[in-house]
């Protein structure tokens, strides 16, 4: 009607109705083909519908299907997850182009719920966009919480730490046929080492300095690691994030207010409990209040990416490797008899002693191709046009690099499903970010600053575990369910139950 009317209205000066049609058909062509044109110079992907866009391909196992996609439209592939513009990134020769050649432009990160209410407003290092805090928390963990220094200082917390749950195991073992739930007993060791080294004081699930922290800490860690990941639509569909649909911000606050009342009263007892404690090594409390004097750091939030960054991911890689290790008794047999070369049967491991053990760095690095704790990378996103392998990305592009499927790729890996650390023999291959078939943590800008402590807390405990015990399960390994599931970290579908049967004798 209004058409018809302006339509009138222009014939009525002397204009031709048909001329003015013509030419308002002619500017609505030339702005689809301006728009096509410029959409044709992304890379391909399929049809996105309307409104949610490419979402419901994801499927349960994102990792999974964005795979499958790629196989049909290329190692990168353009996406549009809810409103969204979103790359995904299969192959090392294309990660490598954003993530090294082009990393500065990709180097931030999309506004989400979990950066909003969990991570203090994006006061964190995880999750907060590129900028002038996000480097000055960076370098603050490098050179002061992370350095190679500050991990040195914390060696032997991780050894008494370590020593202390193969006794735990050992003490289970004399009772009888009882199976350590993998997932139950990694959690907990690298919560006790974790805790040590922020608070200062050993940790327990039932009781902390007296009081019960412990259990109270183990809890808000659960409850925050399945809430961080949750996915959000208002991430995706922003006109509707206002609504929370799934209840999603609501539980995100909840978790934070448990985390946040829980890491309050570390703080606040903090103090008290190092005047009761005769260690002269810092923890990373006592750095951090140190550093917030005259500075703008949120301590809740590097605790924050620290407490989920170490205890997610060190804990589930321990569980897949040791179910590795149960499913081929000839590696586990392998890798015994390196530890036991070096070690002898009379003492424990020690950390000194990993420099020495080719092998076990090979299971560490062939356990973290096939089953990286972070099969999607936290999302980029472009902060400037920039042409990246002959395609234009504009800017606020999202940017996803399956570091599973680049672990995967049998373009790349000899026999790629098959668990087999001997492909690392003698070849130096980096595993933190310098090699980009294998990604674990990451790469660039924004690459894992806690993947030293991850790797060589990880390796100790192994070589404890193997050198200590031999491992079985019922039913045997063919029997052994390998299937993931997909949360905060790549997990066991079903958390791997070993027995334990003493190997070592005089170690424990």
């Amino acid at each position: 009607m209004e058409f018809s009317r302006m339509m009138e209205t222009i014939s009525g000066r002397g204009i031709d109705a048909s001329t003015v049609a013509i030419a308002f058909i002619s500017i609505l062509l030339l702005f689809y083909i301006f728009r096509k044109i410029k959409s044709s110079r992304m890379p391909p992907g399929p049809f996105a519908w309307p409104i949610i866009g490419n979402l419901h391909q994801l499927g349960k196992l994102p990792y999974r299907s964005l795979q499958d996609l790629a196989q049909k439209y290329g190692p990168v592939m353009c996406l549009r997850l809810g409103y969204f513009p979103t790359l995904v990134v299969s192959s090392a020769e294309m990660a490598k182009e954003f993530l090294k050649t082009h990393d500065l432009a990709f180097a931030s990160r999309p506004e989400s719920a979990a950066g909003r209410y969990m991570a203090y407003n994006y006061t964190d290092m995880a999750l907060v966009p590129y900028g002038p805090y996000w480097r000055h928390v960076r370098k603050v963990c490098m050179t002061e919480l992370l350095s190679a220094k500050r991990l040195e200082s914390f060696r032997s917390i991780r050894e008494e730490e370590v020593y202390e749950a193969m006794r735990g195991i050992w003490e289970k073992s004399r009772q009888g046929r009882v199976a350590i739930n993998m997932n139950t007993f990694a959690q907990s060791l690298i919560s006790a080492i974790i805790w040590r080294i922020l608070v200062g004081t050993k940790y327990s699930g039932d009781d902390v300095a007296g009081n019960d922290q412990g259990k109270e800490f183990s809890n808000m860690v659960e409850e925050v690691s399945s809430t961080v990941t949750a996915v959000n639509l208002g991430d995706y569909i922003p006109y509707i994030d206002w609504l929370d649909l799934q209840g999603i911000k609501k539980r995100m606050r909840k978790a934070n207010g448990f985390f946040d009342r829980v890491v309050q009263k570390i703080i606040e007892e903090h103090d008290n409990v190092k005047s009761r404690q005769a260690s002269n090594v810092k923890d990373i409390i006592d750095v951090l209040l140190e550093l917030s004097g005259n500075d703008t750091l949120n301590i809740k939030a590097i605790i924050f990416d620290m407490f989920l960054g170490g205890i997610g991911t060190i804990g589930t890689a321990l569980e897949w490797t040791m179910s590795e290790m149960v499913k081929n008794p000839r590696v586990a047999k392998k890798l015994q008899e390196e530890i036991e070369s070096v070690v002898g049967k009379d003492r424990i491991v020690t950390e000194s002693d990993l420099g020495s053990m080719e092998y076990l760095k090979c299971v560490v690095k062939e356990s973290l191709r096939l089953y990286p704790p972070a099969p999607l990378l936290f999302p980029h996103e472009s902060t400037q046009d920039c042409v990246v392998g002959g395609f234009f990305i504009p800017q606020k592009t999202r940017l996803m690099v399956n570091v599973w499927a680049i672990g995967r790729d049998p373009a790349v890996w000899d026999d790629p499903l098959t668990f087999k650390p001997e492909r690392f023999i003698g070849k130096d291959i980096d595993i933190f970010g310098r090699d980009f078939n294998i990604l674990p943590f990451g790469a660039g800008r924004r690459g894992c600053p806690g993947s030293l402590m991850a790797v060589g807390t990880m390796e100790l405990v192994l070589a404890q575990l193997m050198h200590c015990f031999n491992w079985t399960v019922e039913g045997g390994p063919s029997n052994l369910d390998m299937t993931e599931a997909f949360g905060a970290a790549l997990t066991r579908k079903e958390h791997l139950l070993a027995l334990p049967s003493l190997k070592v004798t005089n170690c424990l």
